[in-house]
């Protein structure tokens, strides 16, 4: 009897022990979808968040090869081509840009014909202290991938005062589209008007020119390349090619940040219409809706409000798939369609810090940079379950 006593304490301590230590080296980076009673139980798995490179100094873009690798933009000024492998190399030719406070280089793209043109665009703060604007440039990557050639200023913004709010994000279209975004600096009353691009989406062809169809190109005094107008400043773009359907991220004051689908001479309301409030607490403009100015696809979260930036969209489904990161919220956003709502489950949350930019890559996993000093860029793995070996869904 004593014996048997002492192996069921034997055995006590040894699963104990063996608890312990699976606790002990369990991967430090998953994250399943935040626990929330009013919520349905979800099929999502986990994700392990794989360090491929870095410390990048305030990494702000990346954008995906025909070959699998990067470019990866750091706003102090430096385009870096990543490989897989976390080999890094710096791409010279830059233009000179602004590099003060939120200024610098920020979004790229890479033409869906790289393969055969080698042509990338990426926006940049030009300017001075003073007065600065969003430049947006073509350039063709030369073929040891070494520096940039052939480069060409497509477009340039309306200039502003204030070192802040520039947007700045890139979409490209098969077509030859190529749409950017631009905050109000901090002037929001021009975000209602047209004679200039502050608080605006624009639309331009990849050469540069004004294509026929902008919905402001033949009136008086109005800026043509504007697509759309009344945005406070919208830090994520995407384009769902399945549905032809062009989405931002857009920062509200406190509270109010929104998914817009943006639509072709649409007023989207800032700062006559908002769902947040100011920083002063007080109410801003006219309240949540008007005639004549769009309402948000979807409203983000509640106060204080997640600062989304960057932006992906799985259009693989019977309805699209969004993944949003976010810079207050330190957290990855996956929004989908559940039960005639929009659902919003959170990852990653307070483990790997502010979140500047997500995109999808060709191997359809999601990658992330992490907004920082010393920032990185991970590669989102699902987890495979144990039983059966089954893996998670994005």
């Amino acid at each position: 009897m004593q014996d048997t006593r002492w192996r069921k304490v034997v055995q006590v301590v040894i699963a104990v022990v063996a608890i312990s230590v699976a606790a002990l080296s369990a991967p430090p980076l998953l994250a399943r979808t935040a626990p929330d009673p009013a919520e349905p139980e979800t099929d999502f798995l986990e994700f392990e968040a794989v360090r491929i490179g870095g410390a990048f100094e305030y990494p702000w873009s990346i954008a995906f090869l025909p070959d699998h690798s990067l470019l990866l933009t750091e706003r102090p000024g430096r385009l870096n081509h990543v490989r897989q492998d976390g080999t890094v190399r710096e791409i010279a030719g830059l233009p000179p840009m602004l590099t003060s406070g939120l200024a610098g280089l920020l979004d790229v793209a890479v033409d869906p014909g790289f393969a055969r043109n080698r042509l990338i665009y990426f926006a940049y703060v030009s300017g001075s202290e003073e007065r600065s604007g969003v430049r947006v440039m073509r350039a063709r990557l030369s073929r040891d991938g070494t520096r940039l050639i052939a480069k060409t200023v497509i477009f340039e913004s309306s200039a502003a005062e204030r070192t802040e709010q520039y947007g700045g994000r890139l979409a490209l279209t098969g077509d030859g589209y190529l749409f950017l975004t631009l905050g109000d600096r901090w002037k929001a009353d021009h975000a209602q008007r047209l004679d200039d691009t502050l608080g605006t989406v624009v639309r331009i062809r990849t050469d540069g020119s004004v294509p026929s169809d902008n919905p402001f190109r033949d009136h008086d005094g109005a800026r043509p390349e504007i697509w759309s107008y009344g945005h406070r400043v919208s830090q994520g773009l995407a384009f769902d090619e399945r549905r032809g359907n062009l989405y931002a991220v857009e920062h509200g004051p406190m509270g109010g940040d929104e998914l817009n689908l943006i639509l072709p001479g649409r007023n989207y309301g800032w700062p006559v219409i908002t769902h947040g409030i100011g920083y002063d607490g007080k109410p801003v403009g006219e309240g949540k809706a008007k005639d004549g100015m769009e309402q948000p696809f979807h409203v983000l979260g509640e106060p204080p409000a997640p600062a989304p930036s960057g932006l992906a969209v799985d259009g693989s489904g019977p309805s699209p798939v969004f993944w949003i990161g976010t810079l207050a919220g330190q957290a990855l956003l996956r929004l989908d369609r559940h039960e005639e709502r929009w659902r919003e489950t959170r990852f990653l949350h307070e483990q790997l810090g502010r979140i500047r930019d997500v995109r999808m890559g060709p191997d359809g996993l999601l990658y992330l940079i992490t907004d920082d000093a010393e920032g990185a860029l991970y590669r989102l793995d699902p987890v495979v379950e144990q039983a059966g070996g089954k893996r998670g869904r994005l």
